[in-house]
């Protein structure tokens, strides 16, 4: 009876999103073929989830207790448990793309609970690619490691503010494949932060606010493939980022979550300037204490519309596995690499 209790209430959440996703069809939508990769990327990175029960939720989380949450606030707003309240998570994120792309990412994160000095939680990520060919007859190949580091502290029972601070070196190459020829390279760095506040405005309902900021100054060197005898060109150019995400959660249940999130990014750099509007919505169901499903959607105002599902088995209270599968999450890269699918695997282990 319990278990056919909770379906019920998850009914209503899950047939929302799923008409939202089936309304909201690209018919219409406008592409990305006249912006910058350059602005494209990091646009399409700030869609990504390293964790599972996030990518399961099509991204929305801003609004979350939990502390995988894009966030930094929810990490101290539930106390970690064991006896050290020390939590390992390793993670895994398969991307590929129709042009036989694929990018593998690798995260490590530690989560530390100190007590009245609040909560730190460093981690790491590596992320490479295969060679594949562009639709635009190109071979491209990726590799890049990330870093960061975020503390946060909550204050009293309805109020929570982390900080994020992160970086990242990265390197692209582009080849023309037939006749192994380096067209250009590419190599930059990320310096950038995040701040979040958290707050419970009434019982049940949870309002974040995210803000991140980020520059990468890049080094291109255009190579004289064609023999022109004109050499060379290396460029130089900084992006600057800007986002700005809201949002909510209504915990209808315990432990079990409608959430939305709207983001709005903006992009540039002296190829031009990119703005992205999107919104997020998921539903995260406690079915039994040990099994959560999961489902979202991600939508554009381009009209480009993305689906998750996702699955989170806790058979301890010290260790849990979440698993999300993400449809066309990153149409920015469409123009070279076709449609997407996502596979996450986050695991976690309390001590």
């Amino acid at each position: 009876m319990v278990k056919g209790k909770r379906l019920r209430h998850a009914v209503p959440w899950v047939s929302s999103a799923l008409l939202l996703a089936g309304l909201a069809t690209p018919v219409l939508a406008k592409g990305f073929e006249d912006e910058s990769l350059t602005l494209r990327l990091p646009a399409a990175l700030s869609r990504f989830a390293t964790y599972g029960d996030v990518a399961g939720l099509g991204g929305a989380s801003a609004g979350s207790k939990w502390s995988s949450s894009v966030n930094p606030a929810s990490v101290a707003w539930e106390s970690v448990p064991g006896d050290l309240h020390l939590v390992f998570s390793p993670q895994y994120s398969a991307l590929a793309f129709e042009n036989g792309s694929r990018i593998d990412v690798c995260a490590e994160a530690f989560t530390w609970d100190l007590g009245e000095f609040g909560v730190i939680q460093p981690s790491l990520a590596q992320v490479c690619s295969n060679t594949a060919t562009t639709r635009q007859g190109l071979d491209f190949r990726m590799e890049m490691d990330y870093a960061q580091v975020q503390w946060a502290k909550r204050f009293g029972d309805d109020w929570a503010f982390g900080a994020n601070l992160n970086f990242a070196k990265s390197e692209t190459r582009y080849d023309l494949g037939p006749l192994d020829l380096d067209v250009s390279e590419s190599s930059g760095e990320t310096y950038g932060f995040r701040l979040g506040t958290l707050h419970r405005p009434a019982p049940r309902l949870l309002a974040g606010l995210v803000f991140d900021y980020a520059f990468s100054p890049g080094r291109t060197t255009l190579f004289d493939f064609m023999g022109t005898g004109v050499g060379n060109v290396r460029v130089k150019d900084t992006t600057h980022q800007y986002v700005l995400r809201p949002g909510v959660s209504y915990e209808y249940d315990k432990d079990s979550a409608v959430y939305a999130d709207y983001q709005y990014g903006a992009f540039c750099d002296e190829s031009g300037h990119l703005e992205v509007h999107r919104f997020y919505l998921g539903v995260d169901h406690r079915v039994r204490d040990w099994l959560f499903l999961r489902g979202g959607t991600a939508m554009d105002v381009r009209g480009n519309t993305a689906w998750a599902v996702g699955l989170g088995f806790y058979p301890s209270e010290r260790v849990s596995l979440d698993l999300g599968y993400q449809q066309d999450m990153f149409p920015e890269l469409e123009p070279e690499f076709g449609r997407s699918k996502t596979l996450t695997i986050s695991v976690s282990i309390t001590f």
